[in-house]
C-alpha cells in the first residue's frame, strides 16, 4: 500500500492582540501584582448561607479574618473603620471586610435579606490581602460578575465536603478576589498599611520564609534579620515600621491564623494542631489562641460564623 505523507496546516485562530484587555490597576505595575500575587494564599474558615430578618443588625466589631457577604436579596447599610465611612448595599452587591478592621451592619426596615457569607483568610507573604492592595469594601452588582456563581459553589461545597473540598473552596475564593482585582481597579483604594509602605520590598523574603516554617519552634529574630542582611536592631525597627507590629507578634497571629484554618478543615486534634503551628505546648497555645480569637480553640471549630 502506498501510504504517502499529507502536508498538515495550521492556522492561528486568533492574534492575542484581539482580546479585550483588563482595565490597568492603578497603584502597582502588572509586574508587581504579579510578583505579589505569586504568593497568594486562601483558606475558607467557612461558607454559610443566612436568612436576616429586617432590621437585623451586627455590631460593631472586629474580626481577626476577612468576610464577605454577598447579598442574593435585602439591602441594609454598613459602616468600616469608623462610624462616618457608611455604604449602602442593595441586592446582589458583595461586602468586603479586611480583617482586623472595625465594622457594623444594619438590614432595612422593609424586607430580610438572603445573605451568603464566606470567612477567610487571604494573604501575601503573611500580610492581608485586601489591606495591602485597598479592596474595595463593597463591589457593586455587575451583569458579568461572578460573585453569585461563586459564592452559591463556596456554600455548598462547604456543606457537603466532598473529596477536595478545602482546595475547591481556596481556589474558588481566590479566582473571586482575582475577578475583583481584574474588573474593579477603579473601586480600589490605597489605605495606610503595609502594602502602602516603600520598605515593604525588602522584608517579603523573610515574610515567605516565616510563613514556610510556622511549624518550627526554634528560629530567633537573628534568624530572620539575616535572611535579608540586616542587623537585629535594624530589622526589629524596619519589621515594626512596615508591618505595624513587631517580629514576635506578627508571628505568633500568622500562628494563630494557621491554627484557625486547620481547625475548620480538618479533623486534626487540637494538640497535634498546636504542634504543626509551632507551640511547644497546648495549654499555652490555648491561651494564645483565646488571646487572638477571643474564643478557645474547641470553640472555635465548632463556631457558626456570622
Amino acid at each position: 500500500m502506498d501510504v504517502r505523507k499529507i502536508p498538515l496546516r495550521s492556522n492561528r485562530v486568533r492574534e492575542a492582540a484581539t482580546f479585550r484587555p483588563y482595565p490597568e490597576f492603578p497603584f502597582a505595575t502588572p509586574m508587581q501584582l504579579d510578583a505579589w500575587l505569586s504568593t497568594l494564599k486562601v483558606s475558607v474558615l467557612s461558607a454559610l448561607e443566612w436568612e436576616w430578618q429586617r432590621r437585623f443588625a451586627i455590631e460593631p466589631r472586629i474580626a481577626g479574618h476577612s468576610i464577605c457577604f454577598w447579598f442574593e436579596k435585602g439591602a441594609g447599610t454598613a459602616w468600616f473603620g469608623e462610624p462616618s465611612n457608611v455604604v449602602v448595599f442593595r441586592q446582589g452587591d458583595l461586602l468586603l471586610i479586611p480583617q482586623g478592621v472595625e465594622h457594623a451592619i444594619e438590614i432595612a426596615a422593609d424586607e430580610d435579606s438572603h445573605v451568603l457569607a464566606c470567612h477567610f483568610h487571604a494573604h501575601l507573604s503573611g500580610i492581608d490581602l485586601l489591606k495591602m492592595l485597598g479592596f474595595p469594601w463593597l463591589v457593586p452588582y455587575r451583569r458579568t460578575s461572578l460573585c453569585k456563581q461563586v459564592c452559591e459553589r463556596l456554600v455548598r461545597e462547604y456543606a457537603v465536603r466532598a473529596p477536595g473540598w478545602s482546595s475547591v473552596l481556596s481556589s474558588d475564593l481566590h479566582s473571586l478576589l482575582i475577578h475583583v482585582l481584574r474588573t474593579e481597579p477603579g473601586l480600589f483604594k490605597p489605605r495606610a498599611g503595609p502594602g502602602t509602605d516603600p520598605d515593604l520590598p525588602r522584608l517579603l523574603p523573610v515574610l515567605e520564609w516565616i510563613d514556610l516554617h510556622l511549624h518550627c519552634r526554634e528560629f530567633t529574630i537573628a534568624d530572620l534579620a539575616g535572611h535579608v542582611s540586616l542587623s537585629e536592631t535594624h530589622f526589629r525597627r524596619l519589621f515594626q515600621k512596615v508591618l505595624g507590629a513587631s517580629p514576635v507578634q506578627f508571628i505568633r497571629e500568622r500562628r494563630i491564623q494557621r491554627a484557625c484554618s486547620l481547625l475548620r478543615s480538618t479533623d486534626t486534634p487540637i494538640k497535634k494542631i498546636s504542634a504543626a503551628c509551632g507551640f511547644a505546648e497546648e495549654a499555652f497555645f490555648s491561651r494564645v489562641f483565646h488571646r487572638v480569637a477571643g474564643t478557645s480553640p474547641a470553640a472555635f471549630r465548632t463556631l457558626e460564623m456570622l
